[in-house]
C-alpha cells in the first residue's frame, strides 16, 4: 500500500525532507476512501512525523493549504450533505496534468 509509511524517517527533531505535494499525495493515497479533509491531512502528517506534531511553527499548515489550492493534481470535492462534519474533501486527480493551476504574479 502506498502511504506515508514508505518514506524514511528524518533525524530526530528535523523536518521531513520531502516536498509538500509528495506528503499530501501519500497521505491521501493512504486513506481508505482516497480522499481527506484538510484537518485529516494535518492529522496524517502529525501522526507520521513527530516534527509536524511537535512544531510550534504553524507555517507548515499554511504551506499545505497553499499547495492544495495551487497544484493541479489536487481536486477539492464538496462533502455530501449526508456526510457529517465540516470542510470539503481533497483528492488526487491527474486528469488536469501536474504542476500549478495558475501562474503566480510576482
Amino acid at each position: 500500500m502506498i502511504n506515508l509509511d514508505v518514506l524514511d524517517n528524518p533525524p530526530p527533531g528535523e523536518k521531513p525532507n520531502y516536498p509538500y505535494p509528495t506528503l499530501i499525495k501519500l497521505a491521501i493515497y493512504g486513506s481508505p476512501r482516497k480522499r481527506l479533509t484538510l484537518q485529516e491531512i494535518y492529522h496524517a502528517l502529525e501522526s507520521r512525523f513527530d516534527w509536524f506534531k511537535d512544531s510550534n511553527d504553524t507555517a507548515w499548515k499554511r504551506s499545505i493549504r497553499h499547495n492544495l489550492s495551487l497544484n493541479k493534481t489536487f481536486r477539492k470535492v464538496p462533502r455530501p450533505v449526508t456526510d457529517p462534519g465540516k470542510g470539503s474533501y481533497w483528492m488526487v486527480d491527474y486528469s488536469q496534468g501536474e504542476g500549478n493551476k495558475r501562474l503566480r504574479k510576482r
